[in-house]
């Protein structure tokens, strides 16, 4: 996590007895029909620069172009507040501040409500795709 997602974060309350961040995203619950997934393709095209003029990698080709998946880790409180974004697989310092923004600012909203009296890590993914064709 980069540094000023970490202090953007940092002013979120945290319960002491917060859980670790899993190690295993199989073990990690899957937020169903979770509304970033469907939007964040439309942020490609922001994407796409920040990966080009950035120390990145991870972007494979897709029929002609380029596609980005990038997995992401929620700990959410039980009325669905976000307090820890962890994008894992991102390999992009600016793409990854880019999308953490991206979803506290507007999709903080979007996460499942759980009820429980305790946070719990959720996961979905952020998919990207761009043309790199003149």
């Amino acid at each position: 996590m980069t540094m000023l997602l970490s202090l953007m974060l940092a002013a979120i309350p945290m319960p002491g007895d917060a859980p670790p961040m899993p190690q295993d995203l199989a073990a990690v619950p899957v937020i169903d029909g979770w509304l970033g997934r469907k939007i964040s393709p439309r942020w490609s095209e922001t994407v796409a620069k920040l990966y080009r003029h950035g120390d990145c990698s991870g972007a494979v080709n897709h029929e002609g172009s380029r596609l980005l998946e990038i997995d992401m880790l929620f700990l959410l409180s039980g009325d669905g507040k976000p307090m820890k974004i962890a994008p894992v697989n991102a390999r992009c310092p600016d793409v990854e501040t880019f999308v953490s923004k991206r979803i506290l600012g507007t999709l903080s909203g979007s996460f499942p409500k759980s009820g429980a009296a305790q946070p719990v890590w959720m996961r979905s993914q952020v998919r990207f795709l761009w043309s790199d064709a003149p």
